[in-house]
Order: structure tokens, then C-alpha cells, then sequence
């Protein structure tokens, strides 16, 4: 009786083994597509020196292939897994997973996809292409300081922070170089200046340079896009009232720690504007849309004072400073 069944066991372990080794399955999978009714395009990124699993995984949390080990079956059974080319895709959970693998393996754009954050400041922007392989350490920032760039809106600007647009931007590794990167940097913001945006900042009295320095304290106080214009209105409010803005971001611009200490706070800096009014010298940071159309367009409200609450981004407003303090001690 035991003998018999540890044939039994033997004999289903052996059939396991030759079934997951010949899976005739994943030939089914080949015409199926994960939503064949989704014709959405996916921008999907495969890093150099991606391994095929990682891909697949990635595939599948994307929700781009109907199973990851048909699609790695079918890269081990068709010797295509050293086709897979690195590179930005626009792919469509309607894609059949053959029609997916044949664009992986012969679609490559030899492209690499960076994404510039809201909110970075050109340091982090330097700290980020150096981690991707793209440049040494501090070529970024040289070039901001060094290299020359002939953009009208640049005229009467503080210096680049605060016009490097943040998107996504695909680069090519062999001709990728930092001046030519700061243009298509440079370009993206020019693009994303409508005329309604120009001739607003232009009817409201204001310099391009001061619209984007408070685009760049939205950026970096502001986290629920309803509430930009209402704070950029309470910002606008307090310059145009000679008060100091108080706000901390801007004195953490110039923080190596990224920490505020007491004696931080009553530092003699231009920057520090709890003690001193009207706006920074420069912006500090790369303010995206949503922030750049807030600064333009801002929203009146009774409202002099904010708070933002560090647990959820929510903004809380008060109309004088007895509520702020109250609003201070309950939420922060």
C-alpha cells in the first residue's frame, strides 16, 4: 500500500514537472489582451539592464499583459529575451501579449525617461541625473550658473530656478548633454506660457519673475490644487500690503539640513521672510502648471493667513491673526 503510493506521489510530482516544462498554455495567452477594451496608451519604460522578470512583473502591475509567465514563457520558447530593448513604449491593455513582445523586441526608441518633479530645486535636478548615470556630480548646476540660454521671457529673470519646467522628458544616453537638456527645459516652459497666461500677468502690473518666484512658494506651501489660487491670493495680499509673508520654505531654500532651528528663523537673509517683506531674490524651486496658473490667476478671499496641516495637506485659513493662533494650536 505505501509502495503504491509513493508511486502515486512520484508520478504526480513527475507530471508537475513536465507539465510547467512544456506549458503548452501560454500559447493561448499569446492572442489574448488584458482588457481588449482598453485603447488607452500606456507610456510603459523599460530600464537598461532589465531583467525579463522584472519586466514582466512590471507588465502585469501595469495591467498591459494577461499573465507574466505566458510572457515569460513565450521569451524563453521563441529566444527572444535578449531582444527586449530598453526604451519608453506606448503600449494599450487592448494589445495582445504577441503584439506587446513584438514591440518590446523590435520597437525600442533607445530612449531613457526622466521625470522631473514638481517642487525640485536645480540642486535636486542635478542630484537626480547624477543617480541616473546622465552627468557628474554638479555639471547640472555649473551650467545653470555658466551656460548662456537666449529666451526673451529670461529677460529681467532672477536666474533659471524656477523656469526648468518639471515633466516627463525622454532622453537619448549617447547624445545627452546638460545644456542641451536645460533647453528642452527651457523650451517646455516657454510652450506652457499661453497668451491668456501672458496677458494676465501683464493687466495685473506684475513681472514674469515675481509671478514665477510665488509660483515657486505655491509649489512648495501648497499641496491640494483647489487651494493654489486662494493662497497665492493671501501671498499677493500681504506684498501688496508691504506685510512679511512668513513663510518657511523659502528659508529652507537655503538650509544644506533641510532644518529650521530658532536661531534659523531670526537669520538675516533675504530669504528669510518672516523678517523681511516683498518676495525672495530668486525663486526656490520649479514650480509646475497648476502652481504657475494659481500665481497668475489668484482667488480673493477674505482670508490674510494659511496654515498647511502635515499629516493630510489640507490648507486652514484664518481671517486675522487670533485665528491663526488658535489654528496653530489646535493643528500644528
Amino acid at each position: 500500500m505505501e509502495k503504491r503510493l509513493l508511486q502515486i506521489i512520484l508520478g504526480i510530482f513527475i507530471l508537475g514537472f513536465i507539465w510547467n516544462k512544456w506549458d503548452p498554455l501560454w500559447r493561448f495567452d499569446l492572442n489574448e489582451a488584458a482588457n481588449p477594451h482598453d485603447n488607452e496608451k500606456i507610456t510603459f519604460e523599460v530600464k537598461k539592464g532589465a531583467y525579463a522578470t522584472s519586466i514582466a512583473k512590471d507588465l502585469n502591475e501595469a495591467g498591459l499583459i494577461i499573465d507574466e509567465k505566458s510572457f515569460l514563457k513565450a521569451l524563453n520558447e521563441e529566444d527572444l529575451e535578449s531582444s527586449l530593448q530598453y526604451g519608453s513604449y506606448r503600449l494599450s491593455p487592448s494589445m495582445t501579449l504577441r503584439e506587446v513582445i513584438s514591440t518590446l523586441t523590435s520597437e525600442g526608441t533607445g530612449e531613457m525617461v526622466v521625470r522631473l518633479i514638481e517642487g525640485w530645486n536645480i540642486s535636486e535636478i542635478d542630484d537626480y541625473l547624477f543617480e541616473l548615470g546622465l552627468i557628474q556630480d554638479g555639471d547640472f548646476e555649473l551650467c545653470v550658473e555658466n551656460c548662456k540660454f537666449d529666451y526673451d521671457f529670461l529677460k529681467g529673470a532672477s536666474g533659471l530656478e524656477g523656469y526648468l519646467f518639471p515633466d516627463t522628458y525622454f532622453i537619448d544616453e549617447s547624445t545627452f548633454s546638460v545644456e542641451k537638456f536645460i533647453n528642452q527645459l527651457l523650451s517646455n516652459f516657454e510652450s506652457k506660457l499661453s497668451d491668456e497666461m501672458k496677458y494676465a500677468i501683464e493687466e495685473s502690473g506684475r513681472s514674469l519673475d515675481e509671478v514665477v518666484i510665488v509660483a515657486s512658494m505655491l509649489e512648495k506651501e501648497v499641496f491640494t490644487e483647489k487651494d493654489i489660487p486662494i493662497v497665492a491670493g493671501i501671498i499677493w495680499k500681504r506684498l501688496d500690503n508691504n506685510w512679511t509673508l512668513g513663510i518657511d520654505a523659502t528659508l529652507l531654500y537655503v538650509q544644506e539640513d533641510n532644518v529650521l532651528t530658532a536661531e534659523d528663523l531670526a537669520m538675516d537673509s533675504p530669504y528669510n521672510t518672516r523678517i523681511e517683506t516683498g518676495l525672495p531674490p530668486s525663486s526656490i524651486s520649479n514650480p509646475g502648471l497648476a502652481s504657475l496658473k494659481g500665481a497668475i490667476f489668484p482667488e480673493e478671499s477674505e482670508y490674510w493667513f494659511y496654515l498647511t496641516k502635515a499629516d493630510t495637506g489640507e490648507v486652514i485659513y484664518a481671517r486675522n491673526n487670533e485665528e491663526h493662533e488658535a489654528n496653530k494650536e489646535k493643528y500644528l
